[in-house]
């Protein structure tokens, strides 16, 4: 999905999918014939639902969400605009639009502005986000780091038994490749919403690294900590501005496809104390 293309911006899913069909970039690479081929929708029977004479039904909607590589809460908004289209009656409809604008709301947490398109099943999720060393080591393996086994391990510090049994999850979960002469990185994002169970361990992984590694400080590394006594309203701007920028990082590193030399973590923390 394009970049600057916001699902939660649309009110209605036909002029979404309009948009999306005529961004430059997905029809130069033919996004009109994946979709189709990848949801089994005709291109008759979508020409008739781009010009209102037809309805998507909820599963043609939810083939589209996963072809399109919605989040979990992209894709509940883009089934309730398919709904609000389908409804009846102007009750419904009403019902619909006011979950619609409530999804809105919450479409500035930060689940809804990560582009996730990497699915992992909840089994994969467990295991995934336990430990540091998955994440760190699936990063690695875009780098010069990842050839082997053993520049892995030199490079993190840990044993290569170790090194080798999270390199063995990640190719049996897709997440890397085996190349000729050594790994392969697959591109794109997994991502937790922030209700998942595992989030908190997640975030625990990798804070503590950023303890660990001020004991090893370089001069490319950032560490910031700033208490404030703020007004309410000062709070909800400065949440707000982490949130854009977060959004802003990810369009960032998508728009400089240069081969990954070496590997950084970033935390953000925001809150009340």
């Amino acid at each position: 999905m394009s970049n600057s293309l916001n699902v939660f911006e649309f009110e209605d899913y036909r002029v979404f999918l309009k948009t999306y069909l005529s961004d430059e970039a997905n029809q130069a690479s033919g996004a009109r014939k994946r979709l189709l081929l990848s949801t089994g929708i005709s291109s008759s029977l979508l020409t008739q639902i781009l010009s209102e004479a037809k309805q998507l039904s909820t599963e043609q909607a939810y083939e589209i969400a996963l072809h399109i590589g919605f989040t979990e809460k992209e894709t509940d908004y883009f089934l309730n605009l398919v709904e609000i289209g389908r409804a009846g009656s102007v009750k419904l409809k009403e019902r619909l639009r006011k979950k619609m604008l409530e999804m809105q709301n919450e479409s500035q947490q930060i689940s809804a502005q990560v582009n996730r398109n990497i699915i992992l099943t909840e089994e994969q999720k467990v295991l995934y986000y336990s430990n540091w060393l998955y994440t760190a080591i699936r990063n690695l393996i875009a780098t010069p780091y990842g050839k082997s086994i053993q520049t892995l391990a030199d490079k993190l510090g840990v044993p290569e038994s170790k090194v080798e049994g999270v390199v063995q999850f990640l190719l049996e979960s897709n997440l890397v490749t085996r190349g000729a002469e050594s790994f392969d990185h697959k591109p794109g994002y997994t991502h937790l919403d922030a209700s998942h169970p595992m989030i908190l361990r997640h975030h625990q992984n990798w804070r503590q690294r950023a303890v660990h590694r001020m004991d090893h400080y370089k001069e490319n590394h950032f560490h910031y900590t700033c208490p404030m006594a703020i007004s309410n309203e000062a709070a909800k701007v400065l949440r707000a501005s982490l949130l854009d920028q977060i959004k802003s990082l990810n369009a960032t590193l998508q728009n400089h496809p240069e081969e990954p030399e070496t590997a950084f973590c970033l935390n953000i923390d925001f809150f009340e104390y």
